[in-house]
């Protein structure tokens, strides 16, 4: 099965429910060919048999008449009519014989037949004592007449009352098969829908799973998880897809590693050259002579400025690099964090005088002392200052400090047990739009084209 593409699977599927179907169509036509055998049968047959028999009983009835009235008359009229209607009733019963196809039926006809003619022998016979006018017993010819008429027309019904039996049965046998055909109908079409849905569901699993573990590893890729590979039993155009996936994880998380390798590679070098590059220079600005112009002792100061900026730099790619690879390490102690937050902030000193910002602290006096990695803590202070700072205004104001802030419990009320400690920089910067709140720590995320897009990201880490 694992064999088969999506086309065959999908085709199989279908064939299936076409010959499903096809047998439904087959069987419905079948029953009904079946139905209109016996309606035909009926209308035919039964009904016509029924029609004649009871045609020739009336007019075996009228012509008994005819030789009734003939005997008391004498008329020729009467005679001829009698002749002429036991003509038609002749041909009738040949007629009738021809279209019955019950062996019991036929056997009635030829009793009836056979006593017809007795009867017409009979009056014939009477009609020439009539005409010759012999003395006969009229009573024992009438009482012969009227027993071999009963007889013929017993058989006649006879042969109604079979023919009604059978429309009966076939009529009987009609609603059996139409309710089989309908019983049989609601089988298949039951089968035909669970069969259809038990296709459908499986075909689309077959499909859908492999699409979204497929997904799900995108999103993966996307967060720059590289190691899981995909493994799924699915048709072979996704198993390809799956195949080639993986490849493309391979091959993004070789240049992942190349790419981190090569930035931790170029950070370690540029970080010693820096730091001596900083070093010389402020060597070089303490043995300046008094009397040097200040243009130097600027460009000195700037060349120090962005030394430690690239040092800075640098050391935010190489923690970036050691997260990345999970190789941090933290050191815990219990701290002060109002006293870390203090160092911290004296350190931007020089920049907020230069930008006459007004730099508010405050603690609450009840901040207990905190379990942190006072470096790891600090890297995450300063990166908050330093992006305040970024786009806080000249004449701004910017505060920071720290709290304690109660935690809910699942009915909503505060727990003061269990409490949390805040801390909190805020500015009158130019703000973050609502849409990009999201992605401000994502690594080189970078608003208004300022910095590196690491500080944020580093400070989550």
């Amino acid at each position: 099965m694992r064999n088969f593409t999506i086309f065959k699977r999908l085709g199989l599927g279908y064939l299936i429910i076409l010959l499903l179907v096809a047998s439904l169509g087959m069987y419905s036509a079948l029953k009904l060919r079946q139905l209109n055998q016996i309606t035909r049968y009926i209308n035919a047959i039964d009904s016509e048999t029924i029609r004649r028999s009871n045609s020739l009983r009336d007019t075996i009835l009228s012509q008994r008449e005819f030789e009734k009235k003939y005997i008391v008359s004498k008329d020729e009229d009467y005679h001829r009519q009698f002749l002429e209607t036991g003509q038609y009733i002749k041909k009738d019963l040949g007629q009738l014989n021809n279209l019955v196809d019950l062996p019991g039926n036929k056997r009635l006809i030829d009793h009836a037949r056979q006593f017809f003619d007795q009867y017409l022998s009979k009056a014939e016979e009477e009609a020439r004592l009539i005409t010759s006018n012999e003395v006969y017993s009229r009573e024992s010819y009438e009482n012969n007449q009227d027993a071999l008429t009963s007889q013929i027309i017993h058989d006649l019904e006879a042969v109604i009352e079979a023919g009604k039996e059978d429309m009966a049965a076939r009529i009987e046998m009609s609603g059996e098969i139409g309710s089989q055909a309908a019983r049989i109908a609601i089988i298949i079409s039951i089968v035909s829908i669970i069969v259809a849905i038990f296709i459908a569901f499986v075909t689309a699993r077959t499909i859908n799973r492999p699409l979204a573990l497929l997904i799900k590893g995108t999103k993966e890729i996307a967060a720059q998880k590289f190691e899981k590979h995909i493994e799924i039993r699915s048709p072979p155009e996704i198993n390809e897809l799956a195949v080639a996936f993986n490849h493309m994880s391979d091959r993004l998380k070789e240049l992942d590693d190349i790419k981190a390798d090569l930035i931790s590679h170029l950070s370690h070098e540029f970080r010693t050259p820096l730091a001596v590059i900083r070093e010389a220079v402020g060597l070089q600005l303490d043995t300046l002579p008094a009397g040097s112009s200040e243009k130097q002792r600027k460009l000195l100061g700037i060349i120090g400025e962005e030394c430690e900026r690239l040092i800075n730099s640098v050391k935010k790619i190489l923690d970036l690099s050691r997260m990345d690879a999970g190789m941090m390490d933290y050191h815990m102690e219990k701290c002060s964090l109002s006293r870390l937050i203090k160092i911290r902030a004296s350190k931007i000193g020089p920049i907020v005088e230069r930008k006459r910002i007004m730099l508010k602290i405050s603690f609450d006096s009840r901040l207990p002392y905190a379990k942190i990695d006072p470096e790891k803590i600090g890297t995450v202070l300063d990166n908050l200052l330093d992006n305040a700072l970024k786009f806080t205004p000249e004449g701004g104001r910017l505060s920071i400090g720290a709290a304690f802030k109660d935690t809910a419990g699942p009915d909503g009320i505060s727990n003061k047990e269990k409490r949390l400690i805040e801390v909190f920089i805020s500015d009158t910067g130019c703000g973050i739009p609502e849409e990009n709140i999201q992605d401000i720590f994502d690594k080189f995320k970078k608003l208004n084209g300022k910095g590196t897009g690491l500080g944020l990201h580093i400070a989550r880490q």
